[in-house]
């Protein structure tokens, strides 16, 4: 095997690897955050998004009740285990509901739109569905086009 055909075989192994370890925290933090966000009353969440021009942020996070009322996100904590690995879990440290609901926000875009801020970006939310226990990435990714004529005259 040539040089270049080991380096390859071994950035996709790792890109396996990292693809595998980002699922595994996404799982860990929805599992987590369903039972608080039940326990605070809400029973839905959008988590929307937005980047362009090499940059992006998570925007707003927006908690509503069964009537969809909107609440301010409250003053919880969530444990969160190190890379989701259940072995880890009295090294779990405690982060915000908020701030978890952000970093699964961001690890979503991470894993299933990875350059999402990247030149044109993209925009969309996160939504999660409290009473199912769903959670529905929606992503707009912006391109510019352009259409080339020619006209011999």
């Amino acid at each position: 095997m040539t040089d270049i055909q080991a380096a390859m075989v071994d950035f996709a192994a790792r890109q396996a690897e990292r693809a595998a370890q980002a699922d595994t925290r996404l799982q860990h933090l929805k599992q987590a955050l369903i039972p608080q966000l039940q326990q605070a009353g809400i029973a839905s969440v959008e988590i929307r998004f937005d980047g362009y021009g090499d940059t992006g942020a998570i925007e707003e996070i927006e908690c509503r009740d069964a009537a969809g009322q909107v609440l301010a996100c409250p003053e919880m904590f969530v444990a969160i285990v190190p890379d989701g690995d259940a072995a880890a879990a009295g090294e779990a440290k405690q982060e915000t509901l908020n701030g978890a609901l952000e970093s699964l926000g961001y690890l979503a875009l991470e894993r299933h739109h990875p350059g999402w801020e990247i030149n044109d970006g993209a925009s969309g939310a996160l939504m999660i569905d409290v009473g199912t226990a769903t959670f529905m990435l929606e992503c707009s990714l912006r391109y510019t086009g352009y259409e080339d004529h020619s006209t011999e005259l």
